[in-house]
């Protein structure tokens, strides 16, 4: 699976039966293993788990377009480590738990850069890790993720029934979890144009938030979910249900547009800048949407602030939508003119 070069994407109850049957499958026994070769020591666990947490923070600083190979390679040494060393119960679970969390880390990145087919069989290789962690959070985030690529690519269905079985999932999982998967269910919900479903998710996200505790009952692959990422989320769904609801157009976009703001004017310094850069893109999006051109060059001028420093195929294929919008106004605003030059000029060819 981890050695070929492409996979088709796959779609219904040949996917989303992975989901169901996990959720009713018990995690398996998970027994110390008593091989001749190394053993796996406290100190070696924390290293592991170090450099999971680093290639999360990896993808949220620049993207995966380069550090996807970097993130296969710790996946597979993992992977080593389950199958030739010696650990008992508790670390081997703590070790499928990272191995879970590299594959998932390694499918966004796949999705990212546009080999959907790749990303789903990290994120069902996540899924698998996951359950044998017995940790039901991390399998819901994984379930979520499958969501929203499902989402992206319009494959409805898909993506409302992986985010029923995300939210089935993560019903135990500290508060700022079932937040993020609540944010993550309104993409699917938004994509089939359904704004009742959408509200109730963002009003489950935003109550488990009010409920979340201090941060050492956060897990640490979910450290990234604030309340400006949250929102930044749910402002992208909004920008998706205008599109769908015309006759909603004017007020959802003037809320999405508040969502988003925070997170795409995020510091140049600060960690999320591949989310600051997509947001950002959708940002400009909602304001061309709304009429708002002055505003939308503004949005997409901090974005392409962010491109030396991002990889993302995704968000470059946003600011290219967005070019496509703007460039039949361009012969007639001098400004729209330089704004779409300078995206000719910044952004990637392809």
């Amino acid at each position: 699976m981890l050695t070929r070069r492409r996979f088709a994407v796959i779609t219904g109850t040949a996917l989303t039966a992975h989901a169901w049957r996990l959720l009713d499958e018990p995690s398996p026994a998970l027994g110390a293993a008593t091989r001749d070769s190394g053993h796996v020591s406290d100190a070696v666990m924390s290293l592991v788990e170090d450099t999971v947490a680093r290639a999360q923070q990896l993808d949220d600083q620049q993207g995966g377009g380069s550090a996807l190979g970097w993130v296969v390679d710790q996946f597979r040494a993992v992977s080593r480590m389950l199958r030739h060393d010696r650990y008992d119960a508790q670390t081997g679970r703590r070790l499928c738990a990272t191995l879970a969390q590299f594959a998932q880390t390694a499918g966004f990145m796949a999705h990212d850069t546009g080999r959907d087919g790749e990303a789903q069989r990290w994120y069902l290789i996540g899924l698998r890790a996951a359950h044998t962690a017995d940790d039901h959070g991390l399998a819901a985030s994984i379930l979520s993720l499958m969501s929203n690529q499902a989402a992206s690519r319009r494959e409805t269905n898909d993506a409302l029934q992986l985010a029923s079985a995300a939210e089935q999932a993560a019903a135990q999982a500290p508060a700022v979890v079932q937040a993020l998967i609540a944010a993550r269910s309104g993409l699917a919900y938004a994509s089939a144009g359904d704004l009742s479903g959408f509200r109730r998710s963002r009003d489950h996200c935003l109550t488990k938030l009010a409920m979340a505790k201090q941060p050492a009952d956060v897990p640490r692959w979910a450290g990234y979910a604030s309340p400006t990422e949250l929102d930044a989320i749910a402002g992208r769904g909004l920008v998706m249900l205008a599109q769908r609801i015309p006759a909603r157009r004017t007020p959802l976009l003037a809320e999405a547009e508040q969502l988003l703001y925070d997170r795409a004017f995020t510091d140049l310094h600060d960690i999320p800048q591949r989310s600051a850069l997509r947001h950002g893109a959708w940002l400009a999006i909602a304001h061309v949407q709304a009429g708002d051109l002055p505003q939308a060059i503004n949005a997409g001028r901090s974005a392409l602030t962010r491109l030396p420093g991002v990889t993302s195929t995704g968000s470059i294929r946003l600011l290219r939508q967005l070019r496509v919008d703007l460039a039949p106004r361009a012969h007639r605003e001098p400004t729209i003119r330089a704004f779409v030059n300078d995206l000719d000029q910044q952004l990637p060819v392809g």
